[in-house]
C-alpha cells in the first residue's frame, strides 16, 4: 500500500514539475520575444524618421537652390542634425539583424557621400549649379539604401510578430495541457485513493459497526499488509469489547436475580478510595439523599500502571432500583474503558446498550483517563456538572462535551486537558449545588466555589461536606456525590507502587464519607459475582 501510494505521488510530481518547467521556459522565451520586437519597432520607427530626415535636407537645399533664401537652409541644418542622431541611435541598437550594420553604414556614406558632393556646394555657390542629374542620382541612391536598411527592419519585426504569436499560442497549450494533465492526475489519485484505502476502510467500518448488533459478525480480508493490520485490530477490539459485555451483562443478570444484592453492594462497597499511585492523592464524599443506596455512585481504579480512570453516574431517581441502574451503568463504563476506549467513545458504547433497554432511566456520566506520568486527562462528560481544575487560587471549567444519556441516540467527544502538578480535579453531581437552604435558594454554583480554595483533596472535601451540611435544611432533596483527584507536586517519598489493573467503586450510600482502604481487585470480582 506504502509503496502503491508512494508511485502514484511521484509520478504526479514529476508531471508537475516538467508541467511547470516547460511553462516557465516558454514564458521566459515570450517574455525575450516581446522585449526584441520592441526594441525592433522602436529601430523601424527611427529608420522611418531618419528617410524624412534626409528629405527634409534635399527639400532645403533644392529650396535655396531656386529662392536663394537662407530661410530654405533650416530644415537642411536640422534635417542633418536629425540625421546624425538617428544614426547614432541606430548603431548603438542590438538588432540582432543579419546585415543591419552593413546596411546602416552604407546609408551613413551615401548621405555623406550626397552632402559632400551635391548638397554643399550647392549651398557654397548656388548660381554655379552642378550636374543636377547627378546630383538626383546620388539621392536615389541614398533612397535605396534606406529602403534596403527598412526593409531589413520591416523583415525582422513580421518575423518577431509570427514567433510571438506562435509562442502565445504554445504558451496557452502547454498551460491547458498542464490544467488538464493535473485535473486527470487528481481524479485519478482520488479514484485510485478511494479503491485501495478508503473503500477497505469503509468496509471494516460497517464491519465494525455491525459488531454492535451481531457479536459473531465477520470482518474483512485485505491482501494489503497495513488495511490487514486495521482489520486484526478491529477483531483484537471485538474480542475484547465480547469480553467485556460478556461480564457487563452477566453482572446485570447478577444484579436482576434478587433485590437482597442491594445489600450485598452494600457490604461489599463500604470502604472509601485507599492508597493512591505514589505523587497522587485522592478523597471522596457520596451521602445518599434517601436510605441506604441511591442513584449517584463513581468507580476510580487503575487502567495500567500509567492510567487512572474515574467514572461518576448520577441516575434520576432515589433507592435502591435507582441504584442498580448505576451499578450496571458503571459496569458497563469499566467495561468499555478497559478495552482502551476514549471517555465519548466508551459514553457512547454505554448509551447503544441501554437502549436496548426500554425500562432504563435517564442518567448524566463523567468519565476521566488520567495518565499518571504527564498529568494529561482525557475527559467526556454526558449532561454532568463540568469538572473542575483548582489549585487554589485558579479554576477551569470542563464542560460536558454531549447530552445525557437516555432513550434517544447521541454521540459524544472527547476533551482533552492537563493536571499539572500542585492541581486537583474534583467531579461532583449536582445533589451539591442543588442542596436546599433556608430561603428555599439552592446552595449553588459560588457557594460551592468559594470551598475549593485548598487543592489538598482531603482538606477540600471536608470545606465541601461542612458547607453544604451547614447550608440544608431538612431533608435531602438529592444524592451528594464529589471526587477530588490531586496531583501532588512532588512525589511522596518511599510510597509503594499500585496494583496494576485495580479498581474501587463506590455506591451513595453505601459507604462512609471519610474511610480509606487499599485499591484492590477483589470489588470488581465481587460485584459480578
Amino acid at each position: 500500500m506504502r509503496v502503491r501510494l508512494g508511485l502514484v505521488a511521484l509520478v504526479f510530481l514529476v508531471v508537475v514539475l516538467i508541467a511547470v518547467g516547460m511553462s516557465t521556459l516558454m514564458l521566459r522565451s515570450w517574455d525575450r520575444t516581446l522585449e526584441h520586437r520592441v526594441t525592433v519597432r522602436h529601430a523601424a520607427n527611427e529608420v522611418a524618421e531618419l528617410r524624412l530626415a534626409f528629405t527634409d535636407q534635399e527639400t532645403g537645399v533644392r529650396g535655396y537652390q531656386l529662392a536663394l533664401d537662407p530661410v530654405f537652409l533650416e530644415p537642411y541644418r536640422d534635417g542633418a542634425a536629425i540625421a546624425q542622431l538617428l544614426l547614432a541611435r541606430l548603431d548603438t541598437r542590438d538588432l540582432d539583424i543579419e546585415g543591419f550594420s552593413q546596411q546602416l553604414a552604407a546609408v551613413a556614406e551615401t548621405g555623406e557621400r550626397w552632402r559632400r558632393e551635391v548638397a554643399e556646394p550647392t549651398i557654397a555657390a548656388p548660381a554655379e549649379t552642378p550636374d543636377e542629374e547627378a546630383g538626383r542620382l546620388q539621392f536615389d541612391e541614398l533612397r535605396v539604401a534606406l529602403d534596403a536598411l527598412s526593409d531589413l527592419v520591416d523583415t525582422e519585426l513580421a518575423r518577431l510578430d509570427d514567433d510571438v504569436q506562435r509562442i502565445e499560442r504554445n504558451v496557452f497549450a502547454v498551460m491547458f495541457l498542464s490544467a488538464i494533465t493535473a485535473i486527470a492526475g487528481t481524479a485519478l489519485a482520488a479514484m485510485l485513493l478511494r479503491r485501495w484505502v478508503l473503500e477497505p476502510l469503509h468496509q471494516v467500518g460497517v464491519a465494525a459497526r455491525a459488531l454492535a448488533d451481531d457479536d459473531a459478525h465477520p470482518l474483512p480480508e485485505f491482501d494489503s499488509p497495513e488495511l490487514q493490520d486495521v482489520s486484526d485490530a478491529v477483531r483484537s477490539l471485538q474480542l475484547s469489547l465480547k469480553s467485556a459485555r460478556d461480564d457487563a451483562v452477566a453482572a446485570l443478570s447478577g444484579l436482576e436475580q434478587s433485590a437482597v444484592l442491594a445489600l450485598q453492594v452494600r457490604s461489599q462497597l463500604a470502604d472509601e478510595i485507599g492508597q493512591m499511585p505514589p505523587g497522587w492523592s485522592a478523597e471522596s464524599m457520596l451521602v445518599p439523599a434517601e436510605g441506604i443506596v441511591a442513584g449517584d455512585c463513581f468507580d476510580v481504579g487503575l487502567i495500567d500502571a500509567n492510567h487512572l480512570y474515574v467514572v461518576m453516574i448520577d441516575v434520576t431517581g432515589h433507592g435502591a432500583s435507582s441504584a442498580l441502574d448505576a451499578l450496571t451503568a458503571k459496569s458497563q463504563l469499566r467495561a468499555a474503558i478497559r478495552s482502551r476506549l476514549d471517555p465519548g467513545p466508551a459514553i457512547d458504547w454505554l448509551s447503544r446498550e441501554l437502549l436496548k433497554d426500554e425500562t432504563t432511566d435517564l442518567l448524566t456520566a463523567s468519565v476521566t483517563i488520567i495518565d499518571l506520568t504527564t498529568g494529561t486527562i482525557r475527559y467526556a462528560n454526558a449532561g454532568h456538572p463540568p469538572a473542575l481544575l483548582v489549585d487554589g487560587s485558579q479554576r477551569i471549567e470542563l464542560e460536558p462535551t454531549g447530552p445525557l444519556v437516555g432513550a434517544f441516540a447521541a454521540s459524544w467527544t472527547t476533551g482533552e486537558a492537563v493536571l499539572a502538578p500542585g492541581w486537583t480535579l474534583f467531579v461532583h453531581t449536582d445533589g451539591l449545588t442543588d442542596t436546599i437552604g433556608e430561603e428555599r435558594e439552592r446552595f449553588g454554583e459560588e457557594r460551592l466555589y468559594d470551598c475549593l480554595d485548598d487543592p489538598d483533596p482531603h482538606e477540600l472535601m471536608a470545606r465541601v461536606r461542612a458547607a453544604t451540611d451547614g447550608f440544608r435544611v431538612g431533608p435531602r432533596a438529592d444524592d451528594s456525590t464529589a471526587i477530588a483527584i490531586h496531583r501532588l507536586r512532588e512525589p511522596a517519598p518511599g510510597a509503594s507502587d499500585p496494583t496494576v489493573g485495580a479498581d474501587t467503586d463506590h455506591t451513595a450510600g453505601t459507604v462512609p464519607p471519610t474511610g480509606r482502604r487499599a485499591i484492590g481487585a477483589s470489588d470488581r470480582d465481587t460485584v459480578l459475582s
